[in-house]
């Protein structure tokens, strides 16, 4: 436990106005009344209250010395982080050339008189291209899967007769079936734009199908073994190809595949199994198709870019200090922010930032940043044993000017706005109408407090110079940017005897080693993050493996701290993926909307459990090696408002894009120390009750 935080004087305005009041006999025995209205007792509250106020101020010495103890041993309060948000850029008209958004553009909410607005940037550019089509085929997936056909067989239609008179063909076989498809080959890779897709189609040629409810689902090719990934429907007014109108998709990222002896990207429209209950008779025909670009989606985050912001003259001292004028500032990126010292004979040199300057010889431009003080350091001079100095770190030259190439302030909670709140161009763009963000903006965090700092430096003073215990491991690994989460599997951990189902493996350990499963951080806006309202949060299996490059960094990190002898072994947590099948009642008289609403809180409540990020029971990540029951789930349902029965549960482990593993779980699903739950696809079937 940390030492409480010392009050040097813990007496407040009534205290100091009581104490004076009974030293009024002892030093002024002629002064009788003691009523709140006496002219004397007035002065009196007005000296207690200018008392209270400096003893306000005494008491705040105890934490300037914990912020100095700390600066001591290397520790600095964490900056704030930045909330992120997926933004769509909208264009007014569809363009004949591609359209780049720079990153770094702001967008923000709307200023009231109460709230200022908060601003988002871009982090990465985006290029809305113009869509080629080259190609449309009819096929059966679930055939493809079966192995009854393979991926060269399909009907091709001909681009060339489409729109001619009397030209039309079915979109799917012409007694249609769940698992027919529409794929559509685009030229370019469409990455996370939104497309608009124009019909023509025969009118009412969609006979049987309910057309606010289409039995389909428009998926874009990913690859790997994500596959196919669904898209959202912005918007569908083609009432299920029964009139002619547009269609408009919010695509994921895309992967270039090769499919009917064909490469390109690719969207299709499959039939789901809804088909079978209320779907198409005879399938519609399909008269024309034209496929404009309506925007593009581009990760955001919580800040404001400050470019080439002028500091001041150097005095040629070790030890300068130049502080930055907007706050609080973020996390620095070695990359981009640096410092530039422009000498008066035109000679440049670029300072980039360090956490010390303990290995700074002194030719190397370094700098450090304090982010509670928004202060830029240059390396000291320290006088030595033998009478020289040294200097650490490169001094800038008297008179040269210095300039922070690029910073960025902003961050905190308050960037955790809601969806479809970013609606604000901080500054036109050619042909760009609108922006707006689909998806709420998540991971903001105010600066790290004094007393959060303390509870850690317990912590931080066992782990400093090693790792020997599980915990000193993961901590360390914890720390490394990039990283989520850290477990340490030792010796002897896994319990004797237990057996897990499916391809679930215990881990075995060998003396002398030490394995360290890391799960990479992931954030909305990623490719591979799932934005769907439905899924939020859902990640695809690509983005769960452990990079080289996160790899190297830990493995650098570790094998500076970890005792001389001990192997280390670096690798992803063994991820046990679930598919929740669950059938629920809902309020006898609940009409079919609230039916779909109850639907769409179950699915969400599922997934956000289900998680390795935002599940578990503390909504902080599925806890490594643990146990998932099914009456936790039966639980889970039935906390999820409209629903009044959960009738069946049926958990089933599955592996993404091997649809035929699949093993059903009994009772309960135990979990070895390193593994973690990941959602694949979840049902939820409604019933009125």
């Amino acid at each position: 436990m940390p030492l409480p935080t010392v009050n040097l004087d813990d007496r407040r305005f009534d205290d100091i106005l009581e104490e004076a009041r009974r030293l009024i006999p002892q030093f002024c025995p002629e002064w009788t009344d003691h009523n709140p209205s006496d002219p004397g007792m007035a002065i009196l509250e007005v000296f207690a209250w200018m008392t209270d106020l400096l003893l306000y101020r005494v008491n705040q010495v105890p934490d300037k010395l914990l912020i100095a103890f700390l600066d001591l041993i290397g520790v600095q309060l964490a900056p704030p982080r930045a909330a992120q948000a997926p933004v769509t850029f909208y264009l007014s008209a569809p363009q004949d050339a591609p359209l780049a958004i720079a990153p770094g553009t702001e967008v923000a909410t709307l200023r009231t008189e109460v709230n200022e607005a908060t601003v988002f940037s871009t982090e990465r550019s985006g290029v809305i291209r113009p869509p080629v089509l080259t190609g449309l085929y009819t096929a059966n997936t679930l055939a493809q899967v079966r192995g009854d056909a393979d991926d060269t067989r399909g009907v091709r239609h001909d681009l060339a007769q489409l729109g001619l008179p009397g030209y039309r063909f079915p979109i799917f076989q012409p007694q249609p079936q769940p698992g027919d498809a529409l794929f559509v080959q685009l030229q370019d890779d469409h990455s996370d734009h939104v497309l608009a897709l124009h019909f023509g189609v025969e009118l009412a040629g969609g006979a049987g199908v309910n057309p606010n409810h289409p039995p389909y689902v428009w998926e874009a090719w990913q690859g790997g073994v994500s596959r196919w990934a669904q898209c959202e429907i912005e918007y569908d007014g083609t009432q299920a190809f029964n009139v002619s109108g547009e269609l408009i998709l919010r695509l994921p990222t895309l992967r270039e595949g090769t499919f009917f002896e064909g490469r390109g990207y690719w969207l299709r429209c499959r039939l789901t199994n809804e088909q079978m209950h209320a779907g198409y008779r005879v399938s519609p025909d399909l008269e024309t198709l034209r496929v404009d670009a309506r925007g593009v989606t581009v990760p955001a985050r919580h800040a404001t870019v400050v470019r080439n912001e002028l500091l001041g003259q150097s005095d040629g001292t070790p030890g300068q200090r130049f502080t930055l004028l907007n706050g609080p500032v973020l996390h620095l990126d070695p990359d981009r922010d640096l410092i530039e010292v422009l000498t008066p004979e035109g000679d440049s040199t670029l300072f980039t930032p360090v956490t010390d300057f303990s290995l700074s010889s002194p030719l190397d431009p370094h700098f450090t940043f304090d982010t509670a003080t928004r202060e830029v350091a240059f390396g000291p001079s320290v006088l030595q044993p033998d009478g020289s100095v040294y200097r650490f770190g490169l001094t800038p030259a008297q008179g040269a000017t210095i300039r922070m190439t690029r910073y960025q302030y902003g961050g905190g909670a308050v960037g955790n706005v809601p969806a479809r709140s970013l609606s604000v161009l901080k500054s036109s763009l050619p042909y760009v109408a609108r922006v707006t963000n689909h998806a709420p903006a998540v991971g903001g965090r105010n600066a790290q407090q004094l007393e959060d700092a303390v509870q850690r430096v317990p912590h931080l003073l066992r782990t400093r110079t090693r790792a020997v215990t599980a915990d000193d491991y993961e901590l360390l690994a914890a720390q490394v940017p990039g990283v989520a989460r850290a477990r340490c599997v030792t010796p002897n951990m896994h319990a004797p005897g237990q057996t897990y189902p499916g391809q679930i493996r215990a881990l075995h350990v060998p003396p002398g080693q030490v394995t360290v499963a890391v799960l990479p951080e992931v954030r909305p806006g990623d490719p591979g993050v799932d934005a769907d309202p439905l899924t939020p949060g859902r990640v695809a299996p690509e983005r769960l493996t452990l990079s080289a490059e996160l790899r190297a960094a830990v493995q650098e990190e570790l094998d500076l701290r970890r005792p001389v002898g001990t192997t280390l072994d670096l690798r992803a947590p063994q991820y046990v993926w679930v598919s929740v099948t669950a059938t629920v009642r809902a309020a006898h008289a609940a009409s079919r909307p609230a039916r779909e609403d109850v639907r769409r809180r179950a699915l969400h409540a599922l997934y956000t459990y289900l998680n390795p990020y935002t599940g578990g029971p503390d909504g902080q990540g599925w806890p490594f090696g643990r146990t998932l029951t099914l009456s936790e789930l039966y639980g889970l349902l039935r906390a999820v408002p409209g629903l009044e029965v959960v009738e069946d549960v049926q958990v089933v482990l599955t592996e993404p894009g091997q649809p035929e593993t699949r093993e059903v779980v009994t009772g309960s699903l135990p979990m070895p120390p390193q593994a973690l739950i990941v959602s694949d696809v979840h049902h939820v079937r409604v019933e009125q009750g």
